[in-house]
């Protein structure tokens, strides 16, 4: 039967979510041949609104020498998730900035960020499997796999698809995390947590006593990003947009370890004077929305401050005065990838997972059933959610 909602987010309000069921998912019985395993997964055929989802079920071929097979334990849904579906434009991986004049004054417009460059660095190829994050287990190992186990526990790369049952693919593709955390925390280390880890390493060698200030703090990487930071002895001004919830996530977030937690029109005034009052200045700021959000951040900042932006959550470039000289980069998380390696994310990943282990990194997650895939998509619309979405299988 043909199943049919209407989103009712902001990205993409009045957008169509067709979806029709091609086949039924089958199961993996114990001892049973790769070849005989029947994969359901969640595909697109073309980017662009309305956007159009199909269930398919196939059989899935047994792995080649350098492959693996491996069964979804669970999958993250977020607004990331539909950008490479809902739109078709060319990526690009490079912070637009050009000179402007604002009121007579020199003035730099910057971004905003292309939101499929950050965690794929490139337009995914269609047809396409649905979903960036999740954590497969492995159920068969090609003959020259090697450092991979039937049992292991694997994060696949963001271009590989993760809204389905079962996957053969190339080892290189997938990283090996520890299974003894929650699957759902394990489906969500590979964009946010990552991308906040790399912010916080990447651009300043930060100390204990630093101060650091970021938005889109309700976001999993602000979440992370607070929690690391805090645990390194880091103060973290975090600042949230107007929002209902406003009173609770302020307070959840400090429990996290925000130093300060501060409300978005607050930057204007003369408040940000007493949280400034004892502490040394602003060492670095992370802009995940951009446009006004942004504009007010770097307000905030110190003449020749160094701002990083790794997302635009508003869609608008945020426009900043010239005489302020203030340092402006972008972070795209799939360029580190590129540049670092297979080892390197691997690192990267056991640093998360053991801070997870050890109970330094939580996040806010809401779970839901792969069956039930047309509520998770519609809940991954809502505007400015605090928690992160998990399909489990």
């Amino acid at each position: 039967p043909r199943l049919a909602y209407v989103t009712r987010g902001r990205m993409l309000s009045r957008s169509l979510v067709a979806l029709r069921q091609l086949g039924a998912a089958g199961g993996v019985q114990a001892g049973a041949r790769a070849m005989s395993t029947q994969a359901s997964s969640l595909t697109y055929a073309k980017r662009g609104t309305p956007m159009s989802l199909t269930v398919e079920a196939a059989p899935l071929a047994a792995p080649s020498a350098a492959q693996v097979q491996v069964k979804f334990l669970a999958a993250s849904v977020s607004y990331a998730d539909f950008y490479p579906i809902s739109t078709s434009h060319e990526v690009k991986t490079d912070l637009p900035v050009k000179d402007l004049k604002v009121r007579f004054a020199k003035a730099q417009s910057i971004g905003p960020m292309d939101p499929i460059a950050g965690p794929l660095g490139k337009a995914p190829k269609t047809p396409a499997v649905g979903g960036l994050e999740g954590v497969a287990v492995v159920e068969a190992v090609g003959s020259s796999v090697q450092g991979l186990s039937v049992g292991d526990w694997v994060l696949p790369s963001a271009g590989v698809g993760t809204w389905r049952t079962h996957a053969v693919v190339e080892q290189k593709d997938v990283v090996k995390v520890r299974n003894d955390i929650p699957v759902e925390y394990a489906a969500c280390l590979s964009i946010s947590p990552a991308a906040a880890l790399r912010l916080l390493e990447d651009f300043e060698t930060l100390k204990a006593g630093d101060v650091i200030m970021h938005n889109c703090a309700n976001g999993l990487v602000g979440q992370a990003l607070i929690q690391i930071a805090a645990a390194r002895g880091i103060k973290v001004i975090s600042v949230m947009r107007p929002k209902v919830s406003l009173d609770d996530i302020s307070d959840h977030l400090k429990i996290l370890g925000s130093f300060a937690v501060v409300p978005e029109p607050m930057l204007r005034s003369h408040y940000m004077q007493e949280v400034f009052a004892d502490l040394p200045p602003v060492k670095i700021a992370f802009d995940g929305v951009g446009g006004s959000s942004g504009s007010l951040l770097a307000r905030a900042m110190p003449k020749g401050g160094r701002i990083v932006s790794f997302g635009a959550a508003s869609g608008q470039p945020m426009v900043l005065p010239a005489e302020k000289g203030y340092k402006i980069e972008g972070f795209y998380l799939s360029k580190w990838l590129e540049k670092n390696g297979t080892a390197a994310r691997q690192k990267m990943i056991d640093t998360l997972a053991d801070h997870v282990a050890d109970g330094k990194l939580k996040m806010l997650l809401e779970r839901s059933q792969f069956t039930k895939h047309r509520v998770s998509l519609n809940k991954a619309f809502e505007g400015m959610r605090d928690r992160r979405l998990v399909m489990t299988f």
